[in-house]
Formats: C-alpha cells, sequence, structure tokens
C-alpha cells in the first residue's frame, strides 16, 4: 500500500494527534530502539520517520457519530514552542455536520545537522463548535486520547516548508472584497434577469442570414435586421426595440427567426434559464435585461413586512432574499451575496454595511427563525463563526500522474500581466493558463494543476508549484485558483484539493463568508467570449441549520425563479454548456458539496466526501482500506444519495481484496438506483476472484430492472478450477458444464453434449452422475437471481466468453457499468461522479 508524505501546504506536526489513531499505527513499536537493524515499523519509510496519514480523518464515535479531522495548519513556531491549528466536522455519519476549530501545540527539539525535529508535550490546547459548545468535550477526549505518549519525530525541512507555506495561507483568511452596491431592483411578479457582461457585443450566426447574437450573456439573445432584439428564456421567446425596454411575448416566431437560434444554439449552446426543475415557467414571467451588475429580489405578491421577534426588526416575509427594515431609523437592509446593503427606501440609494456594522438587533434574530441564515452573514454570531471554518475545508481528490490536459485558446495564446505581480495569463482561453517565466506555464483545470513548457503544452500533472502564484491579488479575475493546493505526492499520485473560494466563497474582512469579490470585468470577447468571475445576478445565498449544515447555492429563492448559471473558471463545462459536475444545472446547487473532482471519472479518487446538496439531495461516501490477521489486504468503499423532490436514489458499495502469501484476490461490487415516486429501479452484483494455489475462481454478474411493473433479471456466470479443467457456466438459465474435456450445455430445449463436431442430445438416464451436478449447478444459478432479488448486487461486462479460465481470466478485473454506462463514471451524478462504483 503506497504512503503519501505530506506535501509543503500540510502540517506535518498534526499527524501525530492521529497517529496512533490507525490499526497499523497501534502495533507500531516506537522508534529504532525496539527494531532491529534493516527492519522497519509499519506506518514508516526507510529512515524510520512516521509518514502521515491521509486526511481527513475518520473517528467512529458512539451511535452513529463521526469525528473528522481535517488537514492540520501551524500557525506559530516560537523558539521551541509550535501551535496550530485544525478543522474538524462532527455529527451524524448519514446525516450533515456540525463544524469546529481544535487548536494545539507542542514543545520541539530541533536536530539540525541531522535534519529532524522532535515533537513533544502534544497537547490540545482548546476546541471551538460554534453552534453547538455541548460537543467540544467530546471531540478533545477524542482526540486527546490518541495523542503518542512519547511524540514523534518529523523532517525539519517538511516542517519548515509548512509553517512558510501556512503564513502565506494565514493572509488569505480575510479578502479585502470589493463592496460597492450593485444595482438592486424589486418586484412583486414572475421575473427573469437576463445579465450582460457591458455593452452588447454582435457577432454574425453562420447560416442564420442577416441575424446576430449578443455573444456577452449565457442566454440566447438574437439582434435582426430591423432592430429588433430576440430573447428566449424561461420556455417563451420574447423581443423589445431595446435591451434595457420593455420586452413582450413573441406572437408568431417566425421561420428565420428560429432557424437563427438552431444555428446559434449549435455554434455554442446557451442557458435557457428554466426553473429549478429544468421546465418552462408559466405563465410566462417578465424580462429585464441588465448591462451593469444588478441584483433581483422577487416578492410573491405585494410585500409582507412582520416583526421579528425578541428585535426592532420587520422583515420581508415573502421575498426570496432576506430584506429587513429597522424600525427606530426607518432603513431598509438587504443580503445580497453575503453583503448587506442599506438605504432609505426601496429605491435606493444602497450604502454597503460591514458585517460587523449593523444595528445590535441583528445578532439577537432566533436561530428558529424563518430569517436565521442570515446569522451567517453577522459577524460575531456562531453561525458566522462556523461558516468561516467551513470554507477552510478542502475537497481533496487523489490524482494519476498520467492525467493530461488541453487547452483550447481563441487563435494564438493571448497573455497580459497580472497586476501586482511579474505573472502574465491567458485571456483568451476559459482554462486559467499563467505564465511564470518563458519555460514554465501553470493552469488549473477542475481542480488540479497542471505544468507545461509552452503555452500550449504538453500539460502534465504539477506536484508543486511556485508560491508567487498564491500572490494573485483579490482584484485579478484568476484569483480563485490561489484556492486550489497540492497537499502530497507519490511517484504515481498527486493530492490534490480546493477550498470554497475556488467557486467564489470566500472570507470578508469582519470574519464572515460572502460570495465573490465584487471585482468586475468584461471578460475576453473575439470569436467566442469568456467571462470574468461575477457576484451578483445569481441569487447567491447561504445557510446554515440542522437540515442543511453549512450550505450555499444560487437561485436559491422561490422555485419558480429562474437562475442564471454561473459560466467562469470551475463552473466551465464541456462545450460551453450550463451543467454541473453532475450534468444538472449549477443553479439550486450547493456548491460547497458540489465535487468537481467527478468530472475527471477514475483518473482523481475522491479522498472523503459528506454533506447535503442545496436542491435536497442527501447523500454520502466513505472510503476504507487495511489488512486482516491472516495478511488479506482489503479496501472498499460505499456511498447513497437521495432526493426529495424528484424521488431519484441511488446507493452502492464495492471492494477488493489481495492474500500476498497465497495471491488470491478478488473484487465485489453491488448498486441500485431508482426512483420512490415511478417505482422503477434498476440493481445488481457482480463478483470475482481466484486462487492460484488451488486453481479456483468465480466470476459472476447478476441485473434486476423494474421499469414500468416489468421486472427483467439478467444473470451470467462462470467457476471453476484452471488446474483441472472442471468448469460450470451459466447465462441466464443456459447452462454448460466442462469436465475432463467434456463440454455439456442445457438449452430451452434439454441437454446437449459437445463431440468436436457438433451438438448431440443427451439421455438423462445415461448420465446422471454428471447430469445431477450441472441440474445442481443450474439450481444454484436460480437460487442467485432470486437472492438478488433484494436489489443489491450489481453486474460486470458478461463473462459469457469465459472459455474457461486460463489468460486474461479473473485478473483484468471488472469492465462492468464502470464505463459510464449506468453505475460507474456516467454515475449517481452529485458526490458518485467518478467515485462511482469504478475499481
Amino acid at each position: 500500500m503506497t504512503r503519501l508524505w505530506t506535501g509543503v501546504s500540510s502540517a506535518v506536526l498534526a499527524t501525530a494527534l492521529l497517529w496512533s489513531a490507525s490499526g497499523q499505527a497501534q502495533q507500531a513499536q516506537p522508534a529504532a530502539a525496539q527494531q532491529g537493524a534493516g527492519q522497519q515499523t509499519s506506518g514508516q519509510d526507510a529512515s524510520g520517520l512516521q509518514a502521515p496519514l491521509p486526511w481527513p480523518r475518520d473517528f467512529s464515535l458512539a451511535g452513529d457519530q463521526m469525528l473528522q479531522l481535517y488537514q492540520p495548519q501551524v500557525d506559530s513556531w516560537t523558539g521551541d514552542v509550535m501551535s496550530g491549528r485544525a478543522a474538524v466536522a462532527i455529527g451524524p455519519k448519514s446525516g450533515t455536520p456540525t463544524y469546529g476549530m481544535v487548536r494545539f501545540s507542542a514543545r520541539v527539539a530541533v536536530d539540525k545537522p541531522a535534519g529532524l525535529v522532535h515533537l513533544a508535550t502534544l497537547a490540545i490546547e482548546g476546541v471551538e463548535v460554534p453552534t453547538d459548545p455541548a460537543k467540544a468535550a467530546l471531540i478533545r477526549s477524542t482526540l486527546q486520547s490518541r495523542l503518542p505518549a512519547d511524540g514523534m519525530t518529523v523532517p525539519l525541512d517538511q516542517l519548515q516548508a509548512s509553517y512558510a507555506v501556512n503564513q502565506e495561507l494565514a493572509k488569505l483568511k480575510s479578502q479585502p472584497v470589493d463592496n460597492t452596491p450593485p444595482q438592486i431592483l424589486f418586484t412583486a411578479s414572475t421575473t427573469v434577469l437576463v445579465p450582460v457582461a457591458g455593452t452588447p457585443v454582435l457577432r454574425p450566426i453562420a447560416g442564420a442570414g442577416t441575424f446576430q447574437r449578443v455573444v456577452n450573456t449565457r442566454p440566447l439573445l438574437l439582434l435582426d435586421e430591423a432592430g429588433t432584439y430576440h430573447l428566449e428564456a424561461g420556455g417563451h421567446w420574447y423581443e423589445s426595440p431595446s435591451l434595457t425596454g420593455t420586452w413582450i411575448l413573441t406572437p408568431q416566431i417566425s421561420d428565420a427567426l428560429s432557424a437563427a437560434a438552431k444555428a446559434a444554439s449549435q455554434e455554442h449552446a446557451p442557458d435557457p434559464l428554466l426553473d429549478s426543475k429544468g421546465k418552462p415557467i408559466n405563465p410566462a414571467p417578465a424580462i429585464i435585461v441588465a448591462t451593469q451588475p444588478t441584483e433581483l429580489i422577487q416578492t410573491d405578491g405585494p410585500a409582507q413586512m412582520l416583526p421579528v421577534a425578541g428585535t426592532n426588526l420587520l422583515t420581508m416575509n415573502n421575498a426570496d432574499h432576506a430584506v429587513f427594515m429597522e424600525t427606530t431609523s426607518n432603513t431598509y437592509y438587504v443580503l445580497v451575496s453575503g453583503r448587506w446593503f442599506r438605504a432609505p427606501d426601496l429605491k435606493g440609494p444602497w450604502a454597503f454595511v460591514a458585517s460587523n456594522a449593523l444595528p445590535k438587533d441583528f445578532a439577537k434574530i432566533s436561530p428558529n427563525d424563518p430569517k436565521a441564515n442570515v446569522l451567517v452573514s453577522v459577524a460575531g454570531t456562531p453561525q458566522a463563526k462556523e461558516a468561516a471554518i467551513a470554507a477552510t475545508i478542502p475537497q481533496t481528490a487523489t490524482v494519476k500522474r498520467d492525467v493530461t490536459l488541453k487547452v483550447a485558446f481563441d487563435g494564438a495564446p493571448r497573455f497580459e500581466p497580472i497586476a501586482g505581480t511579474a505573472l502574465s495569463y491567458a485571456i483568451n482561453t476559459p482554462t486559467p493558463v499563467i505564465q511564470l517565466d518563458a519555460q514554465r506555464y501553470y493552469a488549473v483545470n477542475n481542480g488540479i494543476w497542471f505544468v507545461a513548457g509552452s503555452a500550449t503544452g504538453p500539460w502534465r500533472v504539477a506536484d508543486v508549484v511556485p508560491d508567487v502564484i498564491y500572490t494573485i491579488p483579490v482584484a485579478s479575475p484568476l484569483h480563485y485558483v490561489t484556492y486550489v493546493r497540492i497537499y502530497a505526492t507519490t511517484p504515481e499520485a498527486v493530492v490534490v484539493g480546493y477550498t470554497p473560494g475556488y467557486m467564489g466563497v470566500v472570507v470578508a474582512p469582519g470574519g464572515t463568508v460572502v460570495y465573490g469579490t465584487g471585482y468586475t470585468c468584461p471578460g475576453y470577447v473575439g470569436a467566442y467570449w469568456f467571462s470574468c468571475p461575477v457576484t451578483y445576478g445569481l441569487g447567491a445565498g447561504f445557510a446554515l441549520g440542522v437540515a442543511d449544515g453549512f450550505a450555499f447555492g444560487f437561485a436559491a429563492g422561490w422555485p419558480w425563479g429562474a437562475a442564471v448559471t454561473p459560466y467562469w473558471g470551475p463552473y466551465w463545462a464541456a462545450g460551453y454548456g450550463p451543467y454541473g459536475p453532475w450534468g444538472g444545472h449549477w443553479g439550486y446547487t450547493n456548491i460547497n458539496q458540489a465535487n468537481l473532482y467527478g468530472r475527471w471519472g477514475g483518473a482523481a479518487t475522491v479522498n472523503h466526501a459528506w454533506g447535503t446538496t442545496w436542491n435536497g439531495t442527501e447523500w454520502s461516501g466513505r472510503d476504507w482500506h487495511g489488512t486482516t490477521g491472516g495478511g488479506t489486504s482489503f479496501a472498499g468503499r460505499s456511498g447513497a444519495a437521495f432526493n426529495p423532490y424528484t424521488g431519484n436514489y441511488a446507493a452502492g458499495a464495492e471492494n477488493a481484496r489481495y492474500n500476498p502469501a497465497t495471491g488470491a484476490r478478488g473484487e465485489s461490487r453491488a448498486g441500485v438506483e431508482g426512483n420512490v415516486y415511478t417505482g422503477n429501479a434498476a440493481a445488481g452484483r457482480e463478483s470475482a476472484g481466484y486462487n492460484p494455489t488451488t486453481g479456483t475462481g468465480h466470476a459472476s454478474q447478476t441485473a434486476i430492472t423494474d421499469q414500468d411493473g416489468k421486472v427483467s433479471v439478467d444473470s451470467r456466470g462462470v467457476a471453476g478450477n484452471a488446474k483441472t479443467g472442471n468448469a460450470v457456466a451459466w447465462n441466464n438459465g443456459h447452462v454448460a458444464v466442462d469436465h475432463d474435456g467434456n463440454v455439456y450445455q442445457h438449452t430451452d430445449s434439454g441437454w446437449a453434449k459437445n463431440t468436436g463436431s457438433g451438438w448431440q442430445n443427451v439421455d438423462r438416464n445415461t448420465d446422471t452422475s454428471r447430469l445431477d451436478d450441472e441440474e445442481r449447478a443450474r439450481s444454484v444459478s436460480q437460487q442467485r437471481v432470486s437472492g438478488y432479488g433484494g436489489g443489491e448486487h450489481f453486474g460486470g461486462e458478461g463473462f459469457d466468453g469465459g472459455d474457461r479460465f486460463g489468460s486474461g481470466g479473473f485478473d483484468r478485473g471488472f469492465g462492468g457499468y464502470g464505463g459510464g454506462d449506468r453505475f460507474g463514471g456516467g454515475g449517481f451524478g452529485g458526490g458518485f461522479r467518478g467515485g462511482g462504483f469504478r475499481r
């Protein structure tokens, strides 16, 4: 089993907190004094130093509770005292966690000639769980019980690198975001906001006559030769003589307009601006087109102001944003993208208010109030503190080094300087490409760093990123790449990860999370348009509660509203499409639980995932590995997902085992998917194994589908002995037996023997012993089919060609559904894409 050394951004110190948590480490003896020459303790490298464990680390607690410790950070190193912190999550294994922070310290003794540091007197200094302080004691005792009594020894250069990088990371905790108020509009009827990035840029449409397309917007917006604009939004067509004028429904769509729309959509897929379920909005909504940063606040009918218990506040209870009036000053406050703005009237003018300068009554809002989510954006509240902790937790994955990247440019690469740095970036590609010097270029794609000797590649997975890249200022459109990190490396793989800042969620001065930097730019416009990160117009909102945990999503208001999907950086999808990593719309999605590494399929293995999505999809995933007392190594993972809105569900598990002493190995996996509302479902199992010592092996697969009340079963497999040649195979009731070179087959017409020149019917009465064996084999097959009816199993790629068990036999593993057929790389969306049940 490969062990990972922590990369320069890791805190080696904190591996001591968890080293004794692993079964291998619990059995390991202290240092070389108890080891013979040339021996090596499990969990150590050749130098005798303990290798760090992967992050995050899981601890099972009483009942169904679980504790996770995330990648620790070294905060200070003064003399012989070192201190740091680590985020933690605690909660039910199948639910949403509560976040907290652990602070620890240690005495250090440095041996510079040897390049080693001994960490002793390790101590938990404090535990903070802002929204559930009662859990602090449990977290403390759980971690304290696992501190190694003798401390640990780690490489000096690794610890110094970790400390240096963490000092840089500390500067990123709070970002000087731009808080210039956007245009804030109110409406009491269903309305769709169509943002255009500055002055409209028109481009001709191939094969569409005189129609032109406004390219610097995501929806389909066309201009005809008469000067009339045409917009497709919410499943309807609209027209207007000017962008910012009044839009009316198109009475009749002309053939020319239909042809132009089809041609334009084939060039670049537009965002259709449908509702939260991907359906047309009926009745047809009103339209507002904005060419400047704008946020639209909608109410379900006339605004209704209700008092907030225990405060001097009134709340607009039927709005899709948080809108308050402070009655002592008759001032309105609105919350947009995590920022507060106030005005004497709903028509403005609006001015920014820091989260720590709000009237005190905002902090008095009850956590049980319908508008309690705003507490995430009120400085000093437990909810704001927990959200800030959650913003530091990375989504990580182990990435194969042979992953490749192709970067598409609009013409030859064009670079512009990044202000405040010696770096430059390519402006004519949606992929962030950064030039360090004439020979080194770095790029980020879906949370993975790549490096190349030229802007056009070839690109390879990077195992280190220069510190200067992390100085890209917040005003730069590429600032979001500074939240993607490399955590560890091996000869075969790189461990990477990103925090929510990669997707726009950052901690602002005052200690509260906001979406977007607030800085704007028109983006690149050539043959294509590549957007800068945007802050407003997406309906961005936060939540923190028992049901959601820390959540953040777009268009988080009324389900009849339409969400403009984000379309910059990590939101960019192949083919210029509007879809997220699971194939669904980015709107109405909790990006803090979305997993971009799913886009890489089997090339990126998600190390851990746990959460609840904004649209209600609950999911969880786990990896496990270890060694049995008999020496058999095993590894596996499981996952489950359910969406209460659509009724879709999916679950599954896989495992692999290997015994180096006997050479025996095997793999299994199972899964189920379906819809609780329609009753349609599919389930199944596959398994394979081989023992070279005995020569015995098996491979089988069964799949069951229930479609509109019609149940079908597909069962096939083979089992036998490679040394004797004996075997039995079955394929949906057709059974074949190979014994002593004679092959018998049973089909719907009865038993037959292969004579070499063809099949010959067999009289049951003359070959009862062998045919009894065959009959028993068929019975076993039928029993397996019946047993699989509970939907616990799943199938592979067949095995019906499995003539005996020789070359390739079982060692080739499973092709199965892993190729994206049903349950593998094309998996369940959300948490399982690419993780799925693929080996």
